[in-house]
């Protein structure tokens, strides 16, 4: 015997989907197709991960009708006992239909569960009825869930009729507001929603066929939603019609297809969460029918449908998270709260999301500011359109999972990659109150994130207004302070007027699972862009977006100015140069072993320290070094892979970072159980001269002709000698970087073009970056340099060192200060500076 569902709908992503004329109060919140067989010993679930509940939507004293068909597969005849499970505790007035079914081999029969919408349920509010099924002839029962819904009225996503009212007021009163609605009317008076077409793309595996809609346009169209109800002009309000019905259409709209736009889930996501709330806001205007409303529906019901195909407990990723994000949405605004549920609580749902992918220190496993912040964005967004619908989900905790070692298309290791998370472990809950907060210790002075893996600098995210709306934390305003609040999230809910707060980020802090490290001086009186902050990395690898780059030097900012960054050649994820350089080793700013690309492993910080005079980060990693993944176009994904060679040992790695208020040290130890080459790279900006060394060789088209090598993305490459250290100069738009190599003082130098994937944009391609190696070849190393960031003149007039472990800076007001190093090679480091002047002692301070 099957029970079915009233309506059901297979789907067919190769095919128009046909869809099915139903009266409104009819209408399913969600479709799906959901199958019970009943065998001799009664009825058996087989509906695998999809939800056995129904749910629908009705007014006060208006009647829900839930239709259960029963037939009979049997070749016997079956006997069925229908009932309400504790009707009497139940606020809606349920009744059945029929209360026996007495059914012969072959035949079907119907029940309807009719459920009338209390007054005591409030607006917003839910009641379930169980429904009984009890097998009489083999004595089982199967328990079904309905849930029944008291609808309510439109806008209650992004926003309500009190919140336009709100919105209305600060742009009256506040320049600030009324400037940003100034500027987002501009905006939208020049855009033009695409032409609805269908486009086929080719992808990796398969040529993908799409409507020809940017991820942006649902976007757009809720923002002219916003431009309506502020302004009164119905010119935004009819564009927004005529763009959801050109989507909803359902023979040429997304019904047709089941794909808007010409990205992947991470884009959809986004179309659909803000096309919901476009709807959301125009649903009940008059230029829709009720074909159109239900087109509206249906196109929601299908995409809904689609998104569950791509959930997984294996899928934790900025991909999933945001269609997860607009699928709840998309929920919500069909108050089908049995699929806002499901979305929530199933595999690879949101709290599946938040529970294994946001780390004890709240940032996003990906550990990339640009990901971490499109999650929290996303998440926050649902969070306000909870609490806009009365439910909370900016204070609600998920009991913390433990994160898969895999993905669900790559296993642990793949080109190197790793999916888990290393650092503590924090607490036993995580929530959206973790995700918005622990930025701001690695930003700048003007509020950007530092870049770490996959990301560029970020901006202040709008979300950082709806958090400090919510739980008005002061750190939160300084980042808004710092933000041009051009967004419709600070138009509609940033707080009018923010109180000044102290910078809370000046001092030096680290984060422990991303594992950042930012070190900042201390000068007493310098202003906050004078000072020099150096960011390192050791932390959590990031999956799919991780580099490899454990102890590099990932950051040195001066005077606003950026001298490195995670992302300084891109090539787009779709080219070979992506894993074959953008994520190498050998582009970042670390010692790189035989021309390898680092293993990622747990490292960690073994001191830090922040004083007045320096401010000190050891880390270290003992990790092998691998070749790097080769493109293959021909492969899914696009990659060649080896295994690393088994005969590698392990390598221990070490870099000591000290920020002084003038300069920064860097003291790198490796330590193998044989020879390797050694290679300290640096890749800054505009050389000027090099001191302290000979050219030796011609100049190379690459460093490395090997097609495993990342040095094969090195041009033009240079080798020089130098046998009592060097110096090396650097300009990038008037501020200076010189770098002194102290020791080894005998090495080899190499100097060459960096790589360029093509267009600049910030420190992206630039063709003026070079990169200066110095290279030994040894068991154990210790590499020992001097970076000065400065304007104007330099500070130092000379540094003296007679070994890798002590040098003495000689500075231009007349001052010394001599740093000594103590135990690099072991767990006892320490780190000491005296400052003298005039042959007396100033001050000391030391690390360890």
């Amino acid at each position: 015997m099957e029970l079915i569902w009233e309506n059901k709908v297979v789907l067919n992503t190769n095919k128009y989907l046909q869809m099915l004329a139903i009266k409104s109060k009819y209408i399913f919140a969600f479709i799906s197709l959901i199958s019970f067989s009943c065998f001799a010993n009664g009825l058996n679930n087989g509906t695998s991960d999809k939800s056995n509940i129904q749910c629908k939507i009705a007014k006060v004293n208006e009647a829900i009708h839930y239709t259960i068909e029963l037939k009979n597969t049997g070749n016997t005849e079956a006997n069925f006992s229908i009932s309400i499970k504790k009707e009497d505790e139940l606020a809606c007035s349920n009744s059945l239909s029929v209360k026996e079914i007495i059914l012969a081999p072959k035949s079907s029969s119907k029940v309807i569960l009719s459920v009338v919408m209390s007054d005591r349920i409030p607006v917003g509010g839910q009641e379930s009825s169980f429904v009984i099924l009890e097998n009489k002839t083999s004595q089982t029962t199967e328990e079904l869930q309905f849930i029944s819904v008291h609808s309510k009225p439109h806008p209650f996503l992004f926003v309500t009729d009190a919140i336009i009212e709100e919105t209305k007021s600060k742009v009256e009163n506040y320049d600030w507001a009324k400037g940003n609605l100034t500027n987002m009317l501009d905006k939208l008076d020049k855009f033009k929603f695409p032409k609805r077409k269908v486009v086929s793309l080719p992808r990796p595996t398969k040529v993908w066929s799409s409507l020809a809609y940017n991820t942006s346009d649902g976007e757009k169209a809720f923002q002219m939603c916003l431009a309506w109800k502020l302004t009164g002009n119905t010119f935004y309000r009819d564009k927004v019609i005529k763009f959801i019905k050109d989507v909803c259409d359902k023979e040429k709209g997304y019904l047709s297809i089941g794909a808007a736009t010409t990205g992947v889930q991470v884009h959809e996501g986004n179309f659909f969460l803000f096309l919901a709330a476009a709807c959301d806001v125009v649903y009940n205007e008059s230029s829709f029918s009720e074909e159109d409303r239900e087109n509206i529906n249906a196109t929601f019901r299908y995409y809904l449908e689609l998104n569950r195909t791509h959930m997984s407990s294996l899928g934790i990723m900025n991909h999933q998270a945001s269609a997860n994000a607009g699928a709840i949405v998309v929920a919500l605004f069909l108050q089908n709260m049995a699929e806002v549920k499901y979305l929530t609580e199933a595999d690879g749902g949101m709290g599946d999301q938040i529970a294994k992918g946001v780390m004890a220190d709240g940032w996003w496993f990906e550990g990339t500011a640009n990901y971490c912040y499109l999650v929290t964005q996303r998440y926050t967004l649902v969070a306000q359109a909870f609490e806009n619908y009365g439910l909370d989900l900016y204070h609600r905790r998920f009991p913390t999972k433990v994160k898969s070692k895999d993905f669900e298309n790559a296993k642990e290791g793949y080109t190197g990659m790793k999916f888990d998370i290393w650092g503590p472990t924090g607490k036993s809950t995580r929530g959206v109150e973790d995700m918005v907060t622990p930025y701001v210790s690695m930003m700048d002075e003007d509020g950007f994130v530092v870049s770490s893996n996959d990301s560029n600098l970020k901006e202040p995210n709008e979300f950082y207004e709806l958090a400090y709306r919510e739980y008005g934390i002061e750190k939160l305003a300084w980042v808004i302070n710092k933000s041009k609040r051009d967004s419709w999230v600070s138009l509609m809910y940033g707080v009018a007027e923010l109180p000044v707060v102290k910078d809370p980020r000046s001092a030096s802090d680290f984060v422990a699972n991303v594992g950042l490290v930012a070190l900042r001086s201390q000068k007493e009186a310098q202003d906050s862009k004078e000072q020099i902050q150096a960011y390192l990395k050791y932390g959590s690898h990031g999956g799919w977006h991780g580099h490899f780059d454990r102890t590099g030097l990932v950051a040195l900012d001066r005077y606003g100015h950026k001298f490195f960054g995670t992302e300084m050649v891109w090539f787009g994820y779709g080219h070979k140069g992506y894993k074959e350089s953008v994520q190498t080793s050998a582009s970042h700013n670390m010692v790189v072993v035989d021309e390898l690309q680092q293993e990622a492993v747990p490292s960690k910080q073994t001191l830090f320290f922040k004083g007045k005079m320096m401010q000190v980060s050891a880390l270290e990693t003992n990790a092998r070094w691998r070749k790097i993944p080769t493109g293959n176009p021909d492969k899914f994904p696009p990659w060649d892979d080896v295994e690393i060679d088994a005969d590698f040992k392990k390598v221990h790695q070490k870099r000591l970072s000290i920020v002084t208020d003038d300069y920064v040290v860097i003291a790198d130890f490796m330590n193998a159980p044989k020879k390797h080459t050694y290679d300290w790279l640096l890749h800054p900006i505009g050389l000027q001269s090099i001191e302290g060394a000979k050219k030796t060789g011609p100049i190379l088209e690459t460093v490395s002709v090997l097609k495993d090598s990342p040095y094969k993305y090195f041009k033009q490459g240079q080798w020089y000698e130098a046998r009592k250290g060097a110096k090396v100069q650097f300009i990038d738009n008037g501020v200076h970087l010189d770098v002194h190599s102290l020791w080894p003082k005998k090495a080899k130098l190499l100097v060459a073009n960096y790589p360029n994937g093509g267009k600049i944009r910030g420190i992206r391609n630039n063709p003026e970056r070079k990169t200066y190696g110095v290279r030994v070849h040894q068991k154990q190393a210790q590499f020992l340099h001097v970076l000065e960031p400065y304007k104007g003149k330099s500070q130092i007039v000379k540094i003296v060192t007679n070994s890798p472990n002590e040098l003495t800076v000689y500075l231009l007001d007349g001052r010394e200060q001599k740093i000594t190093i103590s135990n690099l090679v072991t767990e006892s480091l320490q780190v000491n500076i005296t400052e003298s002047k005039n042959g007396k002692v100033i001050r000391s301070e030391k690390a360890n």
